[in-house]
């Protein structure tokens, strides 16, 4: 009997919200061979006619008389409230969305939100991937923090990825199509590494439960990574890689990290030995967290080990492990569409936890992890050395402060003076802890 028996997935989809999504699940669907649900939202006809996406979604035509919503978010989000029957019935019966948006434009900004909080209210695990605008950008850097904050309230976790991250890890002379392109390809092998989380039959079965339990109601940014490695020595080569990924800040994520949710892919080949080496390996890397495991066989693999992970930092809200009925999600909307949660999340665009100060120096080393040659491993993971050891206890309870809703002034435009959200307590700002 096969363990998952007992725990049916239903189908898992990915809805892109603007060009930039669709450009990411476009990568996607050529790196997955069986194929995947997913559509494409936007506010332009003309965008969705040339879009490579199979189903397609058109929001706010009767608001914005199909000439998109022109880098207002404001006019995203009263378009995608316009088309919300559509945004349900795709996500109907599933138990897992992704929402992929490129934040900072009028429609990924705008709608994203509100195509995430619709589909949380069909009772989806709602997980939201972004990417954020360049810093010379400001205008759009300002609409992009706006929408991370309203995606916190309404996804059950949030993944962003920075371009001016992305940017650090090339040169001057440097198209900026490569750079999208690359900053694309992170992300669809992440979001690759995810699905086949849930696609593929279990050597050590990782059940949806487990997921559920880990990003369920938490409404925060949690880390998240995907690697491949080959080679007689793969296990040790993945875990270098997981320790300089971008996306992990480096290693600084999983220093930090509560849990640790880790899923291991394989082809017919996979050894059991090979993910206990991987995983021991891991552990020294994340002396606070408790693990969830899960291997599992895909004879496309063969050759190849591919490593899923999920970090969470500790202290984050939990949520219910089980699905709610729409009623119940509607009398708890006030309290979820908060974007805090009592504990601040992982600070930061790339999680850093608490780096020290030699860490945050202008000479510190952001190599263009996965594609690390040995060396540059070496150096990251070497200056990584001292910094992992276990925190002391805290002489005094840490006290919690949960941020009130905003209530009537939710759809209102926040408080910012250059880039700084000043609704966001100061305590909360600047990382301080409150004893």
């Amino acid at each position: 009997m096969n363990p998952n028996e007992n725990d049916p997935i239903a189908p898992i989809r990915f809805i892109a919200v603007g060009h930039a999504g669709a450009q990411i699940l476009e990568v996607l669907r050529r790196a997955v061979p069986a194929g995947i649900e997913c559509a494409h939202a936007d506010t332009s006809p003309e965008a969705l006619r040339s879009s490579p996406l199979p189903r397609r979604i058109l929001l706010g035509q009767s608001v914005n008389h199909g000439l998109g919503a022109g880098g207002d978010p404001d006019l995203g989000r009263q378009s995608a409230e316009e088309d919300l029957p559509a945004i349900r019935t795709f996500a109907a019966g599933a138990r897992i969305v992704f929402v992929v948006a490129g934040l900072g434009g009028g429609t990924g900004s705008g709608a994203a939100p509100v195509v995430a909080r619709a589909v949380r209210e069909s009772n989806a695990l709602v997980l939201a991937i972004a990417t954020t605008p360049f810093e010379f950008e400001r205008r759009r850097v300002a609409y992009a923090l706006e929408a991370v904050d309203r995606l916190k309230s309404a996804a059950d976790a949030v993944l962003t990825v920075s371009n001016q991250r992305v940017r650090r890890m090339h040169d001057d002379k440097t198209h900026p199509h490569e750079l999208y392109r690359f900053a694309n390809d992170l992300l669809a092998q992440t979001l690759c590494g995810l699905w086949r989380l849930f696609g593929a039959p279990g050597l050590i079965p990782l059940e949806f439960s487990h997921v559920e339990r880990l990003l369920r109601g938490r409404h925060a940014e949690s880390a998240f990574a995907a690697v491949e490695a080959t080679g007689g020595n793969r296990a040790h080569a993945a875990v270098e890689q997981l320790l300089t990924h971008p996306f992990l800040d480096t290693g600084a994520a999983l220093g930090a990290a509560g849990e640790v949710l880790v899923s291991v892919s394989g082809g017919d080949d996979l050894q059991i030995g090979e993910v206990e080496r991987l995983l021991e390996s891991l552990q020294q890397g994340c002396p606070q967290a408790s693990f969830i495991v899960g291997a599992t066989i895909d004879p496309s693999l063969t050759g190849r080990l591919h490593v899923t992970l999920i970090a969470v930092k500790p202290g984050t809200a939990v949520g219910p492990t089980h699905r709610e009925s729409p009623s119940v999600a509607a009398g708890r909307s006030g309290s979820q569409e908060s974007p805090a949660t009592g504990v601040p999340s992982f600070a930061g665009e790339d999680f850093p936890g608490s780096p020290d100060p030699a860490e945050s120096a202008p000479s510190r080393l952001l190599p263009p992890a996965p594609e690390l040659n040995a060396e540059q491993r070496q150096r990251v993971l070497k200056a990584q050395k001292g910094r992992t050891g276990r925190r002391k206890p805290d002489s005094q309870m840490v006290m919690n402060f949960d941020i009130a809703p905003r209530g009537r002034f939710d759809n209102t435009e926040r408080n910012r003076h250059k880039g700084v959200d000043l609704d966001v307590p100061t305590y909360l700002r600047l990382g301080i802890v409150l004893n």
